[in-house]
């Protein structure tokens, strides 16, 4: 139900024969991505198989029909020596007759049998309910697999969407260092019209307006280059002009527990650890079946009678393993030593999650310190060049000395922009350390 409200909002946000709309957030990025991914799909594949695997469970308490035939021939049957003690009997009234001797039947040495045998499981001592149980974990650790390896995708479409975002301030820097160029330079024009200015100093200011040209068609086409990584990553066709929105980042403390998806896969299989436990103690329950069988065979249930007979037997067998060598005991050893290697690695992961934490927030109050000073030096730079235009205009300065303080006061307002947006990663990068993204 989640999956499915995700996608009708984006349905909703991307309405317009599914067109991808004039702005984008982290966000919608992060869920085109997540849903577009081949590995999303493996969701429902995963609730199929646990539904068909707990269905074939189910069939434990199903009678269980099986057809068995046989033919052999054995070296010796059974025989019974019977002794007839000696018995005066009387004459017979003819002479000419043999009194009949009494004889045991003999066996015939090739057999032949053909039964259908019924068992139903009575009770399992709780087997198939426990192994119910590991198979519902076993689902949940495969599903949360999934969810980490789609985690992780995030970070990829990060790095792609803050390079896109430094790319478009830069191209918008030096568009607006290309106007204020344009604009002397028709000034310039005047002054070199009227003699006052030489023209190799409009050629100078000419130059540099082509090589700040340049520059935005370099940076354009890493933009352009960037969304087309954007789309693969999401699975859309996102075109570049479409406008990253900066994503609010604002946190309000640095204290957090770790909610990495990578967590839970560890409670999954510490759970699987004792669930499986619990199975190993099942199994040393006492099993009772049911049974029947109806055959056909010679000889059947009388060994005496060598005639082919039919027959059938119906019963209930009770078993129970009292000993097998402290086997169940070790297997739960085993276990508890599993149990322990996992908390070693959750203990070691949510370490190193804590580590990679704390760089991410001296990287936060690295950038907003550099903000500050970023301030300052527009401030400054920008005051420079505007003496500087003047001066070029009196023809105190030449047009190198102006280009060279514009081009300072636009790196200062680039830089400027560079540490924001690296302050606006540093901290999502923060979020997505700690699970909260």
């Amino acid at each position: 139900m989640k999956h499915l409200l995700i996608i009708a909002g984006l349905l909703v946000n991307f309405a317009g024969l599914g067109q991808v709309p004039d702005s984008l957030t982290l966000e919608q990025c992060h869920e085109m991505a997540i849903n577009n991914f081949p590995l999303y799909a493996q969701y429902s594949l995963l609730d199929s198989k646990e539904e068909v695997q707990l269905k074939s469970l189910n069939t434990n308490y199903l009678p269980q029909l099986k057809v068995n035939g046989q033919a052999s021939y054995q070296s010796d049957v059974t025989k019974v020596d019977v002794v007839i003690p000696d018995i005066v009997l009387p004459p017979p009234i003819d002479k000419t007759i043999t009194p009949a001797q009494p004889e045991t039947p003999d066996l015939s040495k090739d057999q032949y049998k053909i039964s259908l045998d019924l068992q139903q499981m009575i009770y399992d001592g709780g087997i198939t309910s426990r192994q119910k149980t590991v198979e519902t974990i076993n689902a949940k650790i495969e599903k949360q697999k999934v969810s980490v390896d789609l985690y992780a995708l995030k970070s990829n479409v990060n790095e792609v969407f803050f390079n896109i975002l430094l790319l478009q301030e830069s191209e918008k820097l030096l568009e607006v260092l290309k106007d204020q160029l344009g604009n002397k330079l028709n000034e310039m024009e005047s002054a070199v019209e009227h003699g006052i200015v030489l023209p190799s100093e409009r050629d100078i200011l000419q130059a540099e307006q082509l090589k700040i040209e340049q520059q935005i068609t370099e940076v354009s086409e890493n933009r352009k280059a960037a969304f087309r990584i954007l789309s693969e990553l999401t699975t859309t066709d996102i075109s570049e002009k479409v406008v990253l929105v900066e994503p609010s980042s604002t946190i309000e403390s640095f204290v957090a527990s770790n909610l990495r998806p990578e967590m839970a896969l560890f409670d999954l299989q510490m759970t699987k650890v004792d669930a499986s436990k619990k199975l190993i103690t099942a199994k040393w329950t006492p099993k009772l079946v049911g049974f029947g069988q109806v055959g056909y065979g010679r000889p059947a249930l009388n060994f005496l009678n060598d005639d082919f007979d039919d027959f059938y037997i119906f019963g209930a067998r009770l078993s129970w393993e009292l000993w097998n060598w402290n086997k169940n005991k070790k297997d739960k050893q085993v276990l508890d030593i599993q149990n322990k290697i996992l908390n070693t690695q959750k203990e070691t992961f949510n370490k190193s999650v804590n580590i990679e934490a704390e760089h991410d927030m001296a990287e936060i109050r690295k950038f907003e310190a550099l903000m500050i000073q970023d301030m300052q030096i527009i401030e400054l730079r920008e005051r420079i060049a505007g003496t500087a235009s003047a001066q070029l205009d009196n023809g105190v300065i030449t047009s190198t000395d102006y280009i060279n303080r514009v081009n300072e006061a636009t790196q200062a307002k680039i830089n400027m922009q560079t540490h924001k947006v690296q302050l606006l990663q540093a901290r999502i990068n923060y979020l997505a350390t700690i699970g909260q993204l």
